[in-house]
């Protein structure tokens, strides 16, 4: 299978992205996330919009004993590693973006977002499993 390297320049840890990801995402780093310390949010973009994220990568400044203690083993976010004092972890999103709503947000409107509705889920059920477990630290 064809990939991309996606490579962190602050912490310097990669994942493998499917090819074909390249035409639907584009990647935000930041340092201003709810509990984590930086986070990169691969967000999922459709003709030319961009929406939610499909996988968000997030950095938090705590020991393994913290993040035990704390809870966050039984939180949306899943640890991929820990290393001099740093957690790594992921999440996922738990609904498809608001956008996809009917007008009257009784259902999503699967006539008019289809197409986006079937690559979003693609790459968050199917994808993202398989790209966490191409985590990298340097």
């Amino acid at each position: 299978m064809a990939y991309i390297v996606y490579q962190d320049p602050k912490y310097g840890f990669s994942v493998k992205l499917p090819l074909w990801w390249k035409n639907y995402i584009v990647f935000e780093r930041t340092t201003r996330v709810i509990d984590a310390k930086y986070g990169v949010f691969f967000l999922f973009k459709y003709k030319g919009k961009v929406y939610e994220e499909a996988l968000s990568i997030l950095v938090f400044r705590k020991t393994l004993k913290q993040w035990i203690k704390e809870g966050y083993d039984e939180s949306p976010f899943v640890r991929l590693a820990a290393r001099d004092g740093f957690i790594y972890a992921y999440a996922l999103p738990g609904e498809l973006p608001d956008e996809f709503l009917k007008k009257d947000k009784s259902d999503y409107d699967y006539k008019k977002y289809g197409i986006p509705i079937r690559l979003l889920k693609r790459m968050v059920n199917v994808d993202a499993p398989r790209i966490v477990k191409t985590f990298r630290l340097k």
